[in-house]
């Protein structure tokens, strides 16, 4: 059952970056390891600024 509180507070508390990094802890198929993913993203902060697993999206730019 949805806890629409919890909700409410988890979204003043976390920011969406952190939503996200949770569902990719949260992913284990094939080679790909979620929590060693965040784990490495976290321990490096040096070498990313931010991160989206998603699938690309290409739409036409006229501009």
């Amino acid at each position: 059952m949805l806890d629409a509180q919890r909700v409410q507070h988890l979204a003043e508390t976390y920011r969406p970056q952190e939503f996200f990094a949770a569902l990719v802890w949260q992913r284990r198929f094939n080679l790909f390891d979620g929590p060693e993913v965040i784990t490495d993203l976290a321990n490096h902060p040096d070498l990313w600024e931010s991160f989206v697993f998603t699938k690309p999206v290409f739409a036409p730019d006229k501009n």
